[in-house]
């Protein structure tokens, strides 16, 4: 199930929020760790690997490669290799545990099922994956953080990092049939009907997922390709627009407005209405948008 996490796993790792598909994680090896020193494993899933810091990283059977901040880094399953020290803080990176399922979607290659050995990959990350991430962990320390959000960001994300690995084109730009096309629009239709009919549910991207029959990975992409919003934007896009007209009424108390609408708190939905409307709703009263919710 979709949640936050603060899970210590060892001395260097901790699980930080459970998404659809994927666990991620954060490393920690400071530069005194016993683990420069020996064999590490990586487990028995794919990972996906974006670095804070500068390592040198040694795969069994392959050559030395040093990741920094402009890269990411895909891991086979039952990959073994070493770390050598290169930046003075150590091994700092964010990780998912990418399970079978969106493993196969994403492209991630199961070497031993085709007879090849595990391998270590890497690509470059851009600047705009890499800051959504570590927004995405702002996020998840926040009390009021949309878990919808949160793993839709990461989703693109690991989709990012892989096309860049791959060096492919996204799975599924091309043309589609048109039985196909026509599937995942009904899907989407559907997905929209659900948000819309009680759009201050917390829903969850698993949740809706399972509800049209689609992966949480496909119905994340083709929602925003047939829309052109995210999953998480079009429901926010709902409750403020539904809630415009009471919190622009004259001595509207906004606290009350925030818990009728799903919100946390009076300073959490002007946060979020002021993102969406640019305005406080405050200033929105001033200015009379009640008149534009007749």
């Amino acid at each position: 199930m979709v949640g936050v996490l603060d899970r210590r796993v060892d001395g260097y790792v901790r699980h930080v929020f459970d998404g659809s598909g994927y666990l991620l994680g954060r490393f920690v090896c400071p530069p005194d760790a016993d683990r420069w020193d020996s064999v590490n494993w990586i487990g028995g899933q794919p990972h996906v690997v974006v670095p804070d810091t500068a390592v040198r990283l040694i795969p069994d059977g392959d050559e030395a490669y040093v990741s920094t901040v402009n890269h990411g880094l895909v891991y086979d399953r039952d990959v073994h290799f070493r770390r050598r020290l290169v930046s003075t803080e150590g091994d700092r990176c964010t990780f998912a545990i990418v399970s079978d399922d969106l493993a196969a979607e994403l492209g991630i290659e199961r070497p031993q099922r085709r007879g090849r050995r595990p391998r270590l990959r890497y690509g470059s990350c851009g600047a705009r994956a890499y800051a959504l991430l570590h927004q995405a962990h702002t996020a998840l320390a926040d009390p009021a953080v949309d878990l919808l959000a949160v793993d839709e960001a990461v989703l693109s994300v690991l989709r990012h990092v892989t096309d860049r690995v791959a060096g492919a084109p996204q799975a599924g730009s091309g043309p589609s049939r048109p039985a196909t096309a026509r599937a995942r629009r009904q899907a989407v239709e559907q997905v929209k009907t659900l948000l819309a009919s009680d759009p201050s549910k917390p829903w969850t991207l698993a949740e809706l997922a399972a509800g049209v029959h689609y992966s949480a990975y496909c119905l994340a992409r083709m929602f925003r390709a047939h829309t052109g919003y995210a999953i998480a934007a079009y429901r926010r896009q709902l409750l403020l627009r539904a809630s415009l007209r009471d919190a622009a009424a004259p001595g509207a108390d906004l606290s009350s407005v925030a818990a009728a609408y799903g919100f946390s708190s009076h300073s959490h939905y002007t946060r979020v209405f002021r993102q969406v409307f640019g305005c406080t709703p405050s200033k929105a009263r001033a200015a009379g948008f009640q008149v534009l919710t007749r």
